[in-house]
């Protein structure tokens, strides 16, 4: 059947979303190699512990450099402040299935499936939390889904986005995807002697 002119539409607003989301869930977890400033909205946790230790060895050499260290300590502290509140890593599970499971019903999607990914080091100081969801909704709805995940209050980043044609009739789309929170490590001590995972493993 073809495409009518306001489908063609609301795909390319999908591809165009998904890429511009893709690109700024790789910004969040890569290190930034920007120099001073205020660290970006959209900076990770990593790439803000890098520009902390950075700072820091600059306000070595010179105390100049003291600004910039207290404002990647500043921008540092906001980004933990987004990170899960549960205790250790069972409970950030449940709080994962919640915080996901509560945007789905905000867009009217029924969360269909969700399982655990495995529990592993994202950084020297924090853990990574993942959550695999399956639903079936629109493409507005899916375009408004990701907005969410990027704006909701809790620190979550995109990880697997599958999605296939599930009604072209209805313009329906079956959707696999990976979502991930984040914990400070010594909530989850058990994992302090593993090795940094920099991919997740689903």
């Amino acid at each position: 059947m073809a495409l009518q002119t306001r489908d063609k539409r609301a795909l390319a607003i999908l591809a165009g979303a998904a890429g511009l989301f893709a690109v700024l869930q790789l910004d969040l977890f890569q290190p930034s190699g920007g120099g001073g400033g205020a660290a970006p909205s959209g900076d990770g946790i990593e790439a803000l512990e890098q520009r902390l230790a950075l700072a820091q060895a600059r306000a070595e050499r010179q105390p100049l450099a003291e600004a910039e260290l207290a404002s990647a300590q500043r921008s540092l502290e906001r980004a933990e402040e987004r990170l899960l509140e549960a205790a250790d890593p069972a409970l950030a599970q449940a709080e994962m299935r919640t915080l996901v499971g509560e945007l789905l019903e905000a867009e009217g999607v029924p969360l269909q499936n969700s399982s655990f990914g495995r529990v592993a080091r994202e950084s020297e100081q924090y853990v990574r939390v993942p959550l695999v969801v399956e639903f079936t909704c629109g493409v507005d709805q899916l375009v408004n889904f990701l907005a969410s995940v990027a704006n909701q209050p809790r620190l979550l980043a995109t990880r697997l986005v599958r999605i296939q044609p599930d009604k072209p009739e209805i313009k329906s789309l079956r959707v696999r995807l990976a979502i991930a929170g984040f914990l400070p490590l010594e909530r989850a001590p058990e994992l302090a002697e593993r090795p940094i995972e920099t991919e997740a493993r689903l």
